[in-house]
């Protein structure tokens, strides 16, 4: 098992099973919202609610939730492990909103201006969002963290949420996504276990055991809502028009407009 820090504590106390299981949320969150976003990009009356879509889908489901399920294989020797819920619903408000407000800022078209800005903007929100969704982990004695790795990870968010958006307006494969979407599951885990990795446990087995929830009755119940409510953009990914002519026909006078 993989220690955190000599302190007794490990990223893998219950298996790999959970973190198998964090990376496909990541990856199923970042296929549908891609496919979203997509919509998004050529939708005028529903643009918001595409991008909304998008949002949970990808900061809902594939950040926050991910992080939050990963969370479960964390065991720390010698002190019960529970879960601050106002954090972390306040780190699950934080993801959908700077995911969707990375969105919006990235416009409908490629233009590297508004890339950089929402990418930052983005990457920030869910850099913050994965500080306090372990910032709510409370133990028998004090956690503390590393300021030098904490911002390593924002910026680690801010590249990936740049690329991000960056994919979302200018892949059109749905099996590069798909390749995309694998990708962007590394990059938060990547993220998760350096913001693990700035985690310092001091463990006192003869202090009170902290306020707070266990971290299965958070997780499971956040779970079950969360691929519940994948099936409502994934339906309305079914079931809307074939946009491949509108597609078609909008690049064509985008080309036209540019000569």
């Amino acid at each position: 098992m993989v220690d955190l820090l000599a302190t007794g504590a490990e990223v893998f106390g219950r298996g790999t099973g959970v973190a198998w299981l964090a990376f496909d949320l990541s990856a199923v969150g970042a296929v549908v919202a891609f496919a979203c976003v997509r919509h998004a990009k050529y939708s005028v009356r529903f643009r918001i609610v595409w991008l909304t879509m998008a949002a949970v889908s990808l900061g809902g489901v594939g950040l926050w939730l991910a992080n939050s399920v990963a969370l479960l294989g964390i065991h720390v020797e010698g002190s019960a492990v529970r879960y601050n819920l106002a954090l972390g619903t306040a780190s699950a408000a934080i993801a959908v909103i700077a995911v969707f407000a990375g969105f919006l800022i990235g416009g409908r078209r490629l233009d590297l201006p508004r890339l950089v800005i929402g990418g930052l903007t983005m990457g920030l929100g869910v850099g913050l969002s994965t500080y306090l969704t372990l910032d709510a982990l409370a133990v028998q004695g004090t956690v503390t963290e590393s300021l030098g790795l904490i911002g390593l990870v924002l910026l680690m968010s801010m590249a990936l949420c740049t690329g991000v958006l960056w994919a979302g307006q200018t892949v059109r494969l749905i099996a590069l996504r798909v390749v995309l979407s694998l990708l962007f599951a590394v990059g938060v885990a990547a993220l998760y276990y350096t913001a693990v990795g700035a985690l310092e446990f001091d463990v006192n087995s003869g202090a009170r055991t902290p306020d707070g929830l266990q971290l299965f009755d958070l997780v499971f119940p956040m779970f079950v809502l969360g691929s519940l409510g994948l099936t409502v953009p994934i339906t309305a990914i079914l079931v809307a028009p074939d946009r491949r002519e509108a597609i078609e026909a909008a690049e064509k006078a985008e080309t036209v407009g540019a000569r």
